[in-house]
């Protein structure tokens, strides 16, 4: 009898909400974009998701930390979101020859959000990494 009760408690207990990753949306993987040029960044996210943010990474090596996210991190923001869709539009420094939008080169760039409602200790939700040339 107690197996059953415990079995029964265990099925109509409610489930851990699922923490969702951002899906990447612009730019497309391998994308050539010009040098200078602003553009934007875009990601999705489950309208039902519990995240309290989206953040965007952007790093000359596909390389991940001990969290899953991009090292070596060349830039970094808050993405802003309405409605599931989030963006950032890269920010313009033309006199600076070291940032990213300014260099030549194969950047990858991944999305996160900040969730934990999963009960885990790492809140990051962490998307694919893609890839994009600066030419």
């Amino acid at each position: 009898m107690l197996v059953i009760a415990t079995a029964a408690t265990l099925i109509a207990a409610p489930a851990a909400s699922a923490q969702s990753a951002p899906t990447l949306s612009a730019p497309s993987n391998g994308k050539a974009l010009k040098r200078g040029v602003a553009f934007t960044f875009k990601a999705k996210l489950d309208t039902s998701s519990e995240a309290s943010g989206v953040f965007l990474v952007v790093s000359k090596s596909k390389k991940l930390d001990d969290t899953g996210i991009l090292d070596g991190k060349a830039y970094m923001r808050e993405m802003k979101g309405s409605g599931g869709s989030y963006s950032k539009k890269t920010d313009k420094y033309p006199a600076l020859s070291d940032y990213f939008l300014n260099r030549p080169g194969k950047y990858y760039w991944q999305a996160y959000a900040i969730d934990c409602s999963g009960g885990t200790e790492d809140c990051n939700v962490e998307s694919p990494v893609r890839s994009f040339r600066i030419k």
